[in-house]
């Protein structure tokens, strides 16, 4: 058996990413031009892992822009299968999502089991429900719509229905979920374990996911295309996303083949400076725009969104920062659609140098003494003062009672207070 489909998810159409007309007709763009890609491809169907909107509540000119896609695939005769995400899921006292709309004039073939209790129930789609459709003889596709931080427990019931559900005569399985992999990102977006996802792999040949924008891989089993779009300026890290185009071939070894494919999309430019260097807010510009004219990439078919964040500790006053001066150089070389200068620069008497060859307890020892050493109160006796404060910070750190706390910074300070007149009489 033989099928070539296209995975995408995540558009977020709707989305006016900094109240610009133009940003949102960016996500519009993109929608588009993914769908004018699987028409010309010729695929088999296509698959929406969820979050085709950005909000529940659309506009309009959103709804039209989903429709003319959509009704284009149909057009071609290539079915959309899909999910709902997160960012989409009608409220809880709605009778029916922007999704189930669609799904009920036959623009998508909406996925979704049933789940009851512990019991998954995975009945063919019909009358618009149901939790698994097959587009071409011997290829099943199964969907599951976001279930927040139930997914695992979703997830865990679906695997047992897929477990004993008859599958005969199916030689290739998709299944397609709207939630993430742990880990994928650094800061951790959450999402379900490798381990929760095992269960699926003995009858699941294709993991179709959304939901992170980041792309990714793994086992040559999971596959997450990533965002159409920009949708935050941490996204313009990773520019090789936008769809998989994949080929099944149940006579090989492995079954698919999938590509993952950038798409048209608004190009973002993400700029860095530190300051330190920098003498004068007029040096600062003219140095930061050497800085930028390296490393500048010319568009010269799209405005790019330009980024320039500043760091570092400006060697003058902070509020004399040159940041128009800077946003209007910015403006210059890359006549942008969208602008920012952000400053991230410390003050000079906040800024705490750190040596990265400090181990941690000298490097807290640095710190202390640093700030002490800045309030005149102190500054005379900053070494007895640091050791009083790390004497405290352990004593909190082990559990000691608020009482003992109390009495070792109250006869620290009697001894330092001492300390410092014994030496003012030997001077004199």
């Amino acid at each position: 058996m033989r099928a070539t489909f296209l995975h995408m998810a995540d558009c977020h159409l709707g989305y006016r990413q900094y109240n610009s007309r133009d940003r949102q007709q960016d996500f519009t763009r993109a929608f588009l031009n993914i769908l004018d890609t699987a028409i010309s491809q010729n695929v088999d169907f296509v698959l929406l892992a969820g979050d085709l909107f950005e909000k529940r509540a659309i506009d309009p000119l959103t709804l039209v822009h989903a429709i003319t896609g959509l009704e284009r695939l149909r057009e071609a005769a290539i079915p959309c299968l899909a999910v709902e995400g997160n960012h989409e899921l009608a409220y809880y006292r709605d009778n029916m999502g922007w999704m189930e709309f669609l799904a009920e004039r036959d623009l998508l073939t909406l996925l979704n089991p049933k789940i009851d209790g512990e019991r998954a129930t995975l009945s063919p789609y019909a009358n618009r429900r149901g939790a698994y459709v097959e587009p071409l003889p011997g290829l099943r596709v199964y969907g599951m719509r976001y279930h927040g931080s139930a997914t695992a427990h979703a997830m865990c019931s679906v695997a047992d229905a897929l477990a004993a559900s008859d599958r005969q005569g199916v030689e290739y399985t998709i299944f397609m979920a709207h939630t993430g992999v742990e880990s994928v990102v650094a800061e951790g977006a959450g999402g379900l374990s490798r381990r929760e996802l095992a269960p699926l792999r003995p009858h699941v040949d294709y993991l179709a996911l959304g939901h992170l924008h980041k792309p990714y891989e793994i086992d040559s089993w999971i596959y997450n295309p990533g965002s159409t779009e920009t949708n935050s300026i941490d996204e313009a890290a990773w520019p090789e996303r936008g769809y998989y185009l994949v080929e099944v071939d149940t006579e090989t070894v492995p079954k698919h083949r999938p590509v993952l494919h950038a798409n048209l999309r608004r190009p973002f430019e993400r700029l860095f400076f530190r300051v330190d260097g920098c003498k004068t807010p007029v040096e600062l510009v003219d140095q930061c725009r050497s800085h930028v004219e390296r490393q500048r990439h010319l568009f010269k078919d799209r405005e790019p969104v330009v980024e320039l964040r500043l760091s570092g500790v400006p060697p003058f006053d902070r509020t004399a920062l040159p940041l128009e001066p800077l946003r209007q150089m910015i403006e210059e070389l890359y006549r942008p659609l969208i602008c920012f200068v952000r400053n991230d620069t410390r003050a000079a008497e906040f800024a705490v140098g750190d040596d990265q060859q400090l181990s941690r307890p000298a490097l807290e020892r640095q710190i202390i003494a640093s700030l002490l050493e800045r309030d005149s109160r102190f500054r005379a006796r900053s070494e007895e003062w640091t050791e009083l404060a790390l004497a405290i910070k352990q004593m909190a750190v082990s559990g000691a009672s608020a009482e003992a706390v109390l009495e070792e910074f109250t006869g620290g300070e009697e001894r330092i207070r001492k300390s410092g007149q014994r030496i003012r009489r030997e001077k004199s």
